[in-house]
């Protein structure tokens, strides 16, 4: 969810609760691994996120569904916690095999797994010493966790254990003490109360030893870990590393796995980001990996899943901008992954079994992710991903001090290709409905290096659609509208609207009876951009399902209106 940088380091938005911050002496004082340790996660490209626990008795998605979520964590979830922590005595996942899962995962393409070992229920999926609250004592009597990490290293897929800091079961868990703070409705959803500074409560250290030793057992017990996922990242000081104890834990764990990489949720800088429900910005000199459920929930909940060509091209996104994929699936009651989430996977797999060389050990081309789709390399090919037809008939992309001996299309049909004034024009660029992705392998004479900052292609596209992995496509576009009617309920993620000076005031339905308002306020001449934003699985993520959308003027100020989504 989070970016770790440097002081005076670059940031991708200025979203400054995305940023943690670390002075040059505390980045030096980090034990990073080095780029040997890194390299096979910067070639994977694609890995599954297993969101699994006794939110599958329900139905639910996991952790956010039950209703107590302890300070800082905002909001609270729709299922009583007698009633959620009850689904203990109940979780039989009678049809689990541990092989099936990662055979699944080895003909989807993915590379690797993440494995949710306690999420922010506190429900333990291993058969640890220091808890009664696990799943060898729930009606399945099974080690999970052993069962898939043995299957891992049987097929040598590498393997990562999620670790949530967070646990709102756990008695002794007060990261904050709550004698001292309250909540509030803004980041980092706790305020101190006047003359008092940060703490946490009086039994938490009771915590922080459990929770060294809950992670230690993991380390010792299930053989190679290749990966450490922390879950309680900084996001504009929410969490601390002192809640955790981190760099201690971190060392100890490195010692245990010395070949592991960490991520940067634990609020030390990590070695890896994590940008959450959205692509990364393009990131060429730290690794980043996006996490993205299936659909609007990171647990198998039976809800209708996105549409596969969104997931690819999120996919293809984080790959062109430097990153990994992290796709969430869940498990229903019965220990079955669902049908729909298994035909995604093969799908990813027939895709990748024909265009994986554009991925695989690849790295972020050299020119930029934009609307038009992006650019990955490998010694001296690179691979133009065209991912949306550009608004105008030409794409111009600077070659620099590149020559190109020969251009293929791996993927549909070959645009027409020029080279001008040091530039390579693509003209002609015809997109079928179902393609996912055109692929053009342009072989250059000698091998490229590429620059941090990268070549900026000329498109005509603006901040919206040069985001599009983010933003979608253009919806609609109405002059001097009122109400806006979709049709029917689409995921919308942003208006552009062009005004006149004036009053304001706009509003987003799914049905026409019930209207949330997303601005109200004095206008300037010019263009408004909105984002609109939904509260999702514990983040605040960019997209709601709305049909509607009405927009009330003091006079005819609105000239016209643009409305993005899928």
């Amino acid at each position: 969810m989070t970016w770790s940088v440097l002081k005076n380091g670059k940031k991708g938005c200025n979203q400054e609760h995305l940023f943690q911050v670390f002075t040059q002496e505390e980045w030096d004082a980090y034990p990073f691994a080095d780029e040997e340790k890194m390299k096979w996660f910067k070639d994977a490209k694609l890995g599954l996120f297993f969101h699994v626990g006794i939110s599958a008795v329900g139905g639910v998605d996991i952790g956010w569904s039950r209703h107590t979520h302890k300070l800082p964590d905002p909001g609270e979830g729709f299922i009583p916690d007698e009633e959620y922590d009850n689904w203990a005595k109940m979780l039989k996942m009678e049809e689990f095999n541990a092989g099936e899962w990662i055979d699944l995962a080895v003909r989807g393409g993915f590379k690797y797994v993440v494995i949710i070992t306690k999420h922010h229920d506190g429900f333990h999926m291993w058969d640890t010493q220091y808890s009664d609250y696990k799943i060898t004592n729930a009606p399945m009597g099974r080690d999970y966790l052993k069962e898939l990490t043995d299957a891992c290293h049987a097929r040598n897929m590498p393997v990562g254990l999620y670790y949530s800091q967070r646990d709102w079961h756990h008695e002794d868990y007060e990261p904050i003490d709550t004698n001292a703070a309250v909540r509030c409705q803004e980041i980092p959803y706790f305020k101190m109360k006047q003359g008092e500074k940060w703490k946490y409560g009086a039994r938490h250290p009771r915590y922080i030893k459990y929770m060294h030793d809950t992670v230690m057992e993991l380390m010792k017990k299930y053989g190679k870990i290749d990966i450490l996922w922390w879950d309680a990242c900084w996001f504009g000081g929410m969490f601390l590393e002192p809640m955790w104890d981190a760099m201690k834990l971190e060392k100890e764990v490195r010692n245990c796995q010395p070949h592991i990489i960490i991520n940067n949720r634990a609020s030390v800088p990590g070695d890896f980001d994590t940008p959450e429900c959205r692509v990364g910005f393009v990131q060429r000199n730290r690794a980043w990996e996006t996490c993205m459920p299936m659909g609007k929930e990171w647990a198998w909940t039976g809800a209708e899943l996105k549409p596969w060509k969104e997931i690819m091209h999120q996919f293809i996104s984080s790959v062109c901008g430097g990153g990994n994929y992290l796709l969430s699936i869940g498990a229903m009651p019965n220990g079955k992954i669902a049908p729909e989430e298994t035909e995604y996977i093969l799908r990813i797999g027939d895709w990748l079994r024909l265009y994986g060389d554009s991925v695989y050990g690849s790295r972020s081309g050299p020119w930029n992710p934009g609307y038009y789709g992006g650019s990955t390399c490998k010694g001296n090919i690179v691979y133009l991903h065209i991912l949306n037809c550009p608004e105008k008939e030409k794409l111009v992309l600077p070659l620099e001090d590149m020559e190109i001996e020969k251009i293929s299309c791996l993927t549909g049909q070959q645009p027409d290709t020029q080279q001008i004034g040091g530039n390579l024009i693509l003209s002609n660029i015809c997109q079928e409905k179902d393609c996912v992705d055109t692929i053009l392998c342009i072989v250059m004479k000698k091998g490229i290096v590429v620059s941090e900052e990268g070549l900026e292609v000329k498109e005509e596209a603006d901040e919206f659609q040069k985001q599009h992995s983010i933003y979608g496509r253009i919806l609609s576009e109405a002059k001097g509208a009122e109400t806006i009617d979709l049709k029917r309920l689409k995921k919308v993620t942003a208006l552009k609207i062009f005004t006149d000076s004036g009053m304001l005031k706009a509003e987003i339905s799914s049905d026409g009876s019930k209207w949330e308002s997303v601005y109200e306020n004095s206008a300037g001449k010019g263009c408004l951009n909105l984002e609109i934003k939904n509260y999702e699985a514990g983040t605040t993520v960019i997209g709601k399902e709305i049909r509607f959308i009405r927009l009330n003027e003091d006079k005819k100020i609105i000239k016209k209106v643009i409305v993005y989504g899928y």
